[in-house]
């Protein structure tokens, strides 16, 4: 009977232990996040998409998108949206340097769409820019 009570005792401190360790971690990422949103010119508006876009429960949202038909969005790092554009009909036609043309053929017509990849990136999130579509129209 003592046993029980001893190891129901380490499994409680172990349980609160991995708990503190997460909420730690999941403070930490947004002290970081919202540090880095501000100083590439984003308010704490944009914190709660931009957690869920590092935690991977989005794959990104616009941030800005002006008359000309081009958007701004805060999204992960380059190696998922070849995927996500794939999924849409579109394949990588050229990549120069940080940016991507991707090509869809529809209806004997070529539709092109440029993706840059902007040199403001952290570890948590990348900012791209993006013409003649925003973001959630592929995800």
């Amino acid at each position: 009977m003592d046993n029980k009570i001893i190891l129901n005792g380490i499994y409680k401190k172990v349980i609160i232990l991995f708990a503190f360790l997460f909420l730690a971690y999941f403070v930490f990422t947004v002290i970081n996040i919202k540090y880095y949103l501000k100083e590439y010119g984003y308010s704490i508006k944009e914190l709660p998409k931009t957690i869920a876009v590092y935690f991977h429960l989005s794959k990104g949202f616009t941030v800005e998108q002006n008359e000309n038909d081009k958007s701004i969005f805060i999204g992960r790092h380059n190696y998922i949206y070849d995927n996500v554009f794939k999924k849409n009909g579109y394949y990588n036609s050229e990549r120069l340097g940080n940016s991507v043309i991707y090509i869809k053929n529809e209806n004997g017509k070529q539709i092109r769409l440029y993706v840059l990849s902007t040199d403001d990136w952290c570890h948590w999130f990348r900012i791209y820019k993006i013409e003649g579509a925003k973001i959630e129209d592929f995800i």
